[in-house]
């Protein structure tokens, strides 16, 4: 693996870390938390990107001997 590789995938999982759910945010609420700017569909497609970028680093996690304490 390169360095650029592990940056990205940092990167990544610092990005799912923002997911709707991960920042309180309610599908379908219009009390200003932004809920209410999704779709049913995109707001299926970021939930499901964010956990796929959590489940990949803690394989990598796993696979390289490092205990997970991170986020979920």
């Amino acid at each position: 693996m390169k360095f650029s590789e592990l940056k990205y995938m940092f990167h990544m999982y610092d990005t799912a870390m923002w997911s709707p759910t991960r920042m309180a945010v309610h599908f379908g609420c219009d009390c200003g938390c932004g809920g209410d700017t999704y779709t049913q569909e995109s707001w299926d497609k970021e939930e499901a990107h964010a956990q796929e970028v959590v489940d990949t680093m803690k394989e990598w996690c796993y696979n390289n001997g490092i205990e997970w304490d991170g986020e979920e």
